[in-house]
C-alpha cells in the first residue's frame, strides 16, 4: 500500500517533500518552491540544494512552455518560483499577465547569468520579487528564496537605483502600453531637488543612514523621500522593503 501511495503522489504532483525533520521544525514556515529552468544541470543543482533544507517543499514540475508554466503554477501554488531568464524569454506579455492574474500570490525570483541592468529591468517591469545570479552560492540562493517568501525585494540598492533613474525605463505593468517619451520625462521632471539628491546617493550605493548624514536630515525623512520618488515613478510599494531595511552606518 505504501508503494502504491508513493507512486500516486509522484504521478499526481511530482512533489519532493523535505524529510520528517520539517514536521518538527516549528521555528520556520514551510516554503513551497517550484523551478522553471532551461538548463538541466542547473536545475539538478537547484533541486539538490533545496532538498537539504527542512523548511522547503520542492515542486519538480517540468516546464517547457508558457501554457505548461501557467498550468503548473495554478495547480501547485508554490510560495516561490525560481524562474530561469531563458524561460522568461519564451514568455510573451499575455502569458505573464495570465500568470499574475491567476497566481498573484506566487513570488518570482528571476535567475539570470549575471545581475545586469537588463535583468533588473525585467524584475521591476514584470513585478517579480528578486534577481539572483546563476553563479550564486547555494547559501545565498537559499537566503534569497527565504527573503522573497517574506515579501522582500531581493535586488541590490545600486541596481534598483540605476533602473529607476534611467529616463528610458517605462514605469508601467508588463501588459500596458509603453508611454511616450514626453511622459517618461515628465515623470522624472516631477521629482523635487531634494528627491533627486536622495536618488543620486542611492544610485552610488549609499544606505539610508549615510544619505541622511550627508544631507543633514533624519533617516525617516529619507524614507519619506524614497516613498515619494517611487510613487511618482510608478514603482510598486514592495520595492521599498529593501530600501528601508538598511541601517548600515
Amino acid at each position: 500500500m505504501h508503494a502504491e501511495q508513493e507512486r500516486t503522489m509522484r504521478a499526481d504532483a511530482a512533489v519532493f517533500a523535505a524529510p520528517l525533520l520539517a514536521e518538527l521544525d516549528f521555528g520556520r514556515d514551510v516554503i513551497t518552491v517550484m523551478t522553471a529552468c532551461a538548463h538541466p544541470g542547473r536545475h539538478a543543482a537547484w533541486l539538490s540544494a533545496l532538498a537539504r533544507e527542512s523548511d522547503f517543499v520542492i515542486v519538480d514540475a517540468p516546464v517547457t512552455d508558457a501554457a505548461c508554466l501557467t498550468t503548473s503554477l495554478d495547480r501547485h501554488r508554490p510560495t516561490v518560483l525560481l524562474l530561469d531568464a531563458a524561460v522568461l524569454d519564451r514568455l510573451d506579455p499575455m502569458s505573464l499577465r495570465r500568470i499574475h492574474q491567476r497566481c498573484p500570490e506566487v513570488r518570482v525570483l528571476l535567475v539570470a547569468e549575471q545581475a545586469s541592468h537588463r535583468a533588473a529591468v525585467d524584475v521591476l517591469r514584470n513585478h517579480f520579487q528578486g534577481l539572483l545570479p546563476a553563479t550564486s552560492a547555494a547559501d545565498l540562493c537559499l537566503k534569497a528564496i527565504r527573503a522573497v517568501s517574506r515579501g522582500e525585494l531581493w535586488l541590490s540598492r545600486q541596481l534598483l537605483a540605476q533602473v529607476v533613474t534611467d529616463p528610458g525605463w517605462p514605469f508601467v505593468p508588463v501588459d500596458a502600453v509603453v508611454p511616450a517619451e514626453p511622459e517618461r520625462l515628465q515623470a522624472m521632471g516631477s521629482l523635487t531637488r531634494r528627491e533627486l539628491q536622495v536618488v543620486a546617493r542611492l544610485h552610488r550605493g549609499s544606505s539610508n543612514k549615510e544619505i541622511a548624514r550627508e544631507l543633514g536630515i533624519m533617516e525617516d525623512t529619507v524614507k519619506k523621500h524614497l516613498k515619494s520618488v517611487f510613487a511618482k515613478l510608478g514603482v510598486r510599494r514592495r520595492a521599498l522593503v529593501m530600501l528601508q531595511a538598511s541601517t548600515a552606518s
